[in-house]
């Protein structure tokens, strides 16, 4: 699929490096810094959807959006995947379906992205593709240009580093409880139904929590048909996309990388999946789970 750099199936996602966790020397303002956070989101955000939508016959166009936008690695990998699409009449059409800044600091931002993309090929033909990537960014030139892009990124399980403010720490317990959480819910075993369906009920709230209940029957009886098995890969990478000014309700952005064993086999699937998480008392729970798609 052109237009996504390095776009792998969802069934075989590349490897890519692990995510490191910011420098004690530079301190992860993201959602410290508000103001800058959304800058940061938005920055990439333009800049994803300008460089990946384009169309393969105005290549003057696609390079000049490229030296606005792209830098270092990133255009590197661009200049590759254009290569191999500019002779054929292409045209993309990319949307950011969702983002979590990461990290952020004086020297740049890592940010979350789930995109959307629809391709037009030769004939009319049509194909629409979804990507789990880690952007590495800078701004300059008033512009956030995208230095390296990762596709079905991993990470460290758990994020290190010592917070910076109540709103990191925030962040950050918000960030770990929808990590574990989502390693719950994303969890199935036809051969231990009932026990994987108490511990969905254990993470959950309301209207999360009721809904479960609700849909309990029908669910543990077809995940016992199922014969299924899967789990969350633990490098699967997460951000926070939002946080409430009281440090109490999180959104959190997973890119879900999920092992499934069936009878068919194992592979490994993509999940872009959306966490709404709240704090009660002590413990978070997740009040809110779903897919994220064009139109979500």
């Amino acid at each position: 699929m052109p237009g996504l750099v390095g776009c792998g199936g969802p069934s075989d996602p590349p490897p890519s490096a692990p995510v490191t966790p910011a420098s004690p020397a530079q301190p992860n303002l993201a959602f410290v810094d508000t103001q800058a956070t959304t800058e940061a989101a938005a920055g990439v955000k333009k800049a994803v959807e300008t460089v990946f939508s384009y169309d393969s016959a105005q290549a003057a166009a696609v390079a000049e959006n490229e030296q606005q936008y792209l830098t270092g690695a990133a255009r590197g990998e661009f200049d590759q995947t254009f290569a191999q699409v500019k002779t054929s009449p292409v045209r993309t059409k990319t949307q950011v379906l969702d983002s979590g800044v990461l990290e952020l600091s004086g020297a740049g931002a890592k940010v979350l992205v789930v995109a959307g993309q629809q391709s037009t090929g030769p004939g009319g033909q049509q194909n629409s593709a979804t990507a789990i990537m880690l952007l590495t960014a800078t701004r300059a030139n008033g512009n956030w240009l995208l230095s390296q892009i990762q596709v079905s990124p991993r990470a460290d399980a758990e994020p290190s580093g010592a917070p910076a403010s109540p709103s990191a720490t925030a962040r950050d317990t918000a960030l770990a409880a929808a990590r574990r959480a989502a390693a719950v819910l994303l969890t199935v075993d036809a051969a231990k139904a009932d026990s994987v369906f108490d511990a969905y009920e254990s993470v959950a709230t309301d209207p999360l929590l009721s809904q479960f209940r609700e849909t309990r029957a029908h669910t543990v009886d077809g995940m016992k048909q199922s014969g299924a098995k899967a789990s969350l890969d633990p490098e699967s990478v997460a951000a926070v996309t939002s946080l409430s000014a009281d440090g109490t309700r999180a959104e959190v952005l997973l890119g879900g990388l999920v092992n499934t064993q069936q009878q068919g086999g194992e592979e490994q699937r993509q999940i872009p999946a959306r966490l709404t998480v709240v704090r009660q008392g002590t413990a978070w729970k997740v009040s809110g789970l779903d897919t994220v798609t064009p139109g979500s």
